[in-house]
């Protein structure tokens, strides 16, 4: 017992402290080291955090272009299909047909006028044909008004003659019933001495010529304010053709 309390109270080896102090500075550096690298990895004033996951963003949808819209009806109005009437003959402003609408209305055309050349020893006169340019819109109507004007100055130095010397404001209108047409005139008083007997070749002959050259007209006829009486009784003393 009392060799145990002597070992008890027996000072501390200075060999075994010395060595204890050895490892603890040891382990004291190798600590420091490992905390300066660390510090030498990571800048200073960073937090070294875990970076935040980012859900990847949807590309925005491309823009679509609007909708086409209906187009909106117009109100009804007139058709612009022509009627049957117009789809046969082009119409005066009054509705009378003039024409067919398979003739040209654009520009002019060259036509045919029948003037009169007197005949030595003839009692009437001779129907002869001359050329001249018309508009190609009416262009019947617009021949006879042509013919209606008289001769040119050139016709009467060629030694051509007329009944007809600016008598276009008699002239009232030009209408078709199938191939047949019809002018119609305010008056044709004073065209002719009351003695002359060549009515037939001095009116009738040089107007129906003039119309009749047309493909589309096969008889022509004269009125004298819608009376075909007046013109081929009163004028012609004739009678009105069947």
């Amino acid at each position: 017992m009392a060799g145990t309390a002597a070992d008890t109270a027996r000072p501390p080896d200075l060999g075994d402290l010395s060595h204890r102090a050895r490892r603890r500075r040891v382990r004291s550096v190798t600590a420091a080291g490992l905390v300066a690298a660390a510090m030498v990895a990571v800048p200073v004033g960073v937090g070294v955090t875990a970076a935040p996951t980012r859900e990847p963003q949807l590309a925005a949808p491309a823009p679509t272009a609007p909708a086409a819209q209906a187009p909106v009806p117009s109100p009804p109005g007139p058709s612009n299909v022509p009627s049957t009437a117009s789809a046969n003959a082009r119409t005066t402003e009054t509705g009378d047909p003039i024409q067919p609408a398979t003739e040209p209305t654009i520009g002019t055309r060259q036509v045919k006028l029948f003037l009169l050349r007197e005949q030595a020893g003839q009692r009437c006169p001779q129907v002869v044909a001359v050329t001249r340019e018309v508009p190609a819109r009416s262009v019947a109507k617009e021949a006879l008004r042509a013919l209606l004007d008289g001769p040119t100055p050139a016709d009467r130095a060629a030694g051509l003659t007329s009944a007809f010397d600016g008598d276009a404001h008699r002239f009232r209108y030009l209408k078709l019933d199938g191939t047949n047409a019809r002018a119609d005139f305010t008056d044709l008083d004073g065209i002719l001495a009351p003695d002359d007997s060549c009515e037939k070749t001095k009116l009738l002959e040089p107007m129906r010529r003039t119309l009749e050259q047309f493909g589309w007209i096969e008889q022509a006829r004269f009125s004298i304010r819608g009376d075909q009486r007046a013109f081929y009784v009163g004028i012609l003393h004739d009678q009105v053709p069947d």
